[in-house]
């Protein structure tokens, strides 16, 4: 995943921080740290950024009532809501 030093270097900080600090406190401090790295980027490559961290985020995995068996089922987040989703009737009558 990191392959240049640079992206190592920045990996080897935030992995520091994240051990030193409270999750809120690190989770606060990465979006600033993002927040500030694409005024630095030029408009097309913030886009690319933009997308990447949102596909990451659909990607991840989230917790679902099914409807008719009341257990806890595992989703990515991205299906939530759709015809993947067994907490909505949707995924049931199909």
């Amino acid at each position: 995943m990191f392959r240049t030093d640079n992206q190592v270097a920045l990996n080897n900080a935030l992995s520091q921080l994240y051990a030193d600090h409270e999750p809120a406190f690190a989770a606060g401090y990465a979006t600033q740290l993002a927040v500030d790295m694409l005024s630095l980027l030029p408009k097309r490559k913030q886009k690319e950024f933009i997308n990447i961290v949102e596909k990451f985020n659909g990607q991840q995995l989230v917790g679902v009532k099914n409807i008719l068996t009341g257990k806890e089922v595992m989703i990515r987040r991205e299906d939530r809501g759709g015809p993947c989703d067994p907490s909505m009737e949707r995924y049931h009558s199909m």
